[in-house]
């Protein structure tokens, strides 16, 4: 089940997936824990958005899917999988949204964290959640960038690329050869695909993951890729 489809009430496909794939009480307190890191961090990342519902100026609109933050918990689960420190590492987003994985990357550390956003008003929101926790993270540089993913050039310095299942298959296919010439370069890159619904798409490119977070009916919530 993919759960960032379109869909009348994507939030409740969101709670139904996770009750089925996690438990009534894994999912309660998983929600309660997310609450818990937005009231911590002062930040608003809530709520679910359609690309019919947003201003997006893009080619990449119909294949786009509805915006949802990313999980707190799995998140930090993924992050544990990378075997290096982040002091000086570079963390792009793609599809960031109101900015929730940005902070989340920030907090754990990383030197630079990079956002791509095709929605305005999303965009608008992480600027705003950015500035409430800014002076939190002095050792961060945040970048926020308003556009399309498949046209945006990945910088050389990126280390890790974050994707919570932004998009549809033929959309991701399309991603892949941004991907493809990331890849390609010699120093070493994670991708961190959460939500894996494509996965095979990735795999047919770069080959098994190198680690697989699963919940507890053996899915996998994160694939994680290296070249």
């Amino acid at each position: 089940m993919d759960f960032k489809r379109k869909g009348k009430l994507p939030w409740l496909d969101m709670v139904l997936y996770s009750i089925k794939h996690r438990g009534f009480s894994n999912t309660c307190s998983l929600g309660w824990k997310e609450w818990r890191k937005e009231r911590q961090l002062g930040i608003n990342t809530f709520g679910d958005s359609s690309t019919d519902e947003l201003s997006i100026e893009s080619d990449s609109k119909l294949g786009g899917h509805l915006y949802q933050p990313s999980s707190s918990v799995i998140f930090g689960r993924a992050m544990k999988e990378l075997p290096f420190s982040f002091s000086d590492k570079v963390f792009l987003d793609v599809g960031s949204g109101k900015g929730r994985a940005m902070i989340l990357a920030a907090e754990a550390g990383f030197k630079k964290v990079i956002g791509v956003e095709y929605a305005a008003e999303l965009n608008d929101i992480a600027h705003t959640n950015i500035e409430v926790v800014k002076s939190r993270f002095p050792k961060t540089e945040f970048e926020l960038r308003e556009g399309d993913a498949l046209e945006y050039k990945m910088p050389e310095e990126v280390d890790v690329i974050y994707l919570f299942n932004p998009f549809d298959e033929e959309t991701i296919c399309k991603l892949l050869q941004q991907l493809k010439q990331i890849f390609n370069r010699d120093k070493k890159i994670y991708l961190v695909y959460v939500h894996p619904v494509h996965c095979n798409i990735f795999e047919e490119a770069f080959g098994k993951p190198v680690s697989t977070i699963t919940n507890w009916k053996g899915i996998a919530d994160v694939v994680i890729f290296c070249n």
